[in-house]
């Protein structure tokens, strides 16, 4: 059960969120928050593949809202969305300006408009803050031997083992709830650390039901965040599942263990299911972070680790896809994106060590792991078009390390 401050906390925030909304929306109140649920996983399990996710970056060169519409995932700092905190900074707000919900709500409304798929979800800081965000002596930053512990450059971590910082947490997620201007949260950086991390997705769940999607960043992790699967709708996996060292990072760990893992982790969420894998151009150390002296320039595409990532992502689950070129997660727009393939007919079949296919209502999607040894044929008896290549015909080799979307004319 709850302590009686946590409820306080809930129940204080959500009086303030209605408040709020009566203020813009003239009269709506919380009891028109069933509806929310019931659209948002409607609008998922109609989503026809591939569906393609947006990570912080927009498209390369492409800021408008109709090039954010065009994902069927839309993760974005809160402040992307047009809300402004109720108090700076950040890390001490408990709401929303009314003015920026208002102007948040126009916002969300014409990405909507241009997709009405699109999930929307608002990134909630959280784990790590900038070194500007309180003062160096400040009890809720995460302390080790009387400094303050880093994170990423410029930024340091909170100590969410603090009752009144869960509490602050929990308060700003509620009020993004309450705002009704995105469907969900996002919450960066997950660690397998189940104390905080149980007490704050618990009251967050208990307050919003299932009319709130909660999405988490796992990053490199596998199959460790089990415990936490029953409170969220969906994993976020960085590039770290596929990178070309991870077999020597983690020895004992076959493909078929990642897949058993992947797997099981979506049978634990929640529904609506929203996890997305995203996969790395550049696997490179340190790619992309702020101190990358070679961050945003260009490099050499790896087209065959597009097509295999974006397979695996259709067939080994119900999975969002992003293909970014780092931790700086900027992207291109690919022609398979555009190339929707229905939805699944069946579970994705093991047809060996190395290849995995699944049947989609217009397609068959195939891949040839990594490691594999030989090029695997597909003979389908009937003429299919590649969605990555443009190839037609009636047999397709997949190449070791390569994928094919198959579709059917």
């Amino acid at each position: 059960m709850m302590c009686e401050g946590m409820m306080m906390v809930r129940c204080a925030a959500r009086a303030i969120g209605i408040a709020l909304m009566l203020a813009i929306l003239g009269g709506a109140s919380a009891a028109d928050a069933p509806t929310r649920e019931s659209t948002v996983r409607e609008k998922i399990e109609k989503t026809p593949y591939p569906r393609v996710g947006m990570c912080w970056s927009p498209l390369r060169g492409d800021r408008s809202p109709a090039g954010m519409a065009r994902h069927d995932l839309i993760m974005s700092s809160v402040e992307a969305f047009g809300l402004e905190w109720d108090r700076q900074p950040e890390v001490l707000a408990t709401g929303f300006k009314p003015e920026s919900i208002a102007e948040a709500r126009k916002r969300t409304a014409e990405i909507r408009k241009l997709n009405p798929s699109a999930v929307l979800i608002g990134d909630l800081s959280f784990y790590e803050f900038g070194e500007d965000q309180l003062p160096e002596d400040h009890p809720w930053w995460l302390k080790a031997d009387g400094k303050r512990e880093q994170f990423w450059p410029g930024t340091y971590r909170m100590n969410w083992y603090l009752p009144d910082y869960q509490e602050s947490v929990i308060k700003r997620t509620l009020a993004l709830y309450e705002a009704g201007v995105v469907d969900g949260v996002f919450f960066d950086n997950w660690r397998d650390e189940p104390e905080p991390w149980i007490k704050i997705m618990r009251s967050i769940r208990e307050a919003v039901r299932d009319k709130f999607l909660i999405f988490v960043n796992v990053g490199y992790d596998i199959g460790t965040a089990d415990w936490a699967a029953p409170y969220l709708n969906g994993i976020m996996y960085e590039s770290g599942w596929s990178h070309p060292e991870r077999s020597r990072w983690m020895p004992n760990e076959t493909w078929d263990d990642r897949i058993r893992m992947m797997q099981r982790t979506q049978e634990l969420l929640l529904p609506p299911h929203i996890s997305l894998i995203e996969r790395f151009e550049e696997v490179r150390d340190h790619a992309g972070w702020p101190n990358d002296a070679n961050r945003g320039k260009d490099i050499t595409r790896d087209r065959a680790a597009r097509h295999w990532t974006m397979a695996y992502a259709l067939i080994v689950g119900n999975f969002y896809y992003l293909f970014s070129d780092s931790t700086s997660h900027r992207h291109d727009w690919y022609p398979e994106y555009d190339v929707k393939i229905g939805l699944p007919v069946a579970p994705g079949e093991r047809v060996n060590a190395h290849v995995w296919q699944r049947n989609y209502e217009k397609a068959l999607a195939v891949m040839n792991l990594p490691d594999a040894k030989a090029p695997y044929n597909v003979n389908l008896g009937k003429v299919a078009r590649d969605s990555f290549t443009g190839e037609s015909g009636t047999t397709f080799a997949v190449p070791p390390g390569d994928g094919r979307v198959l579709v059917y004319e």
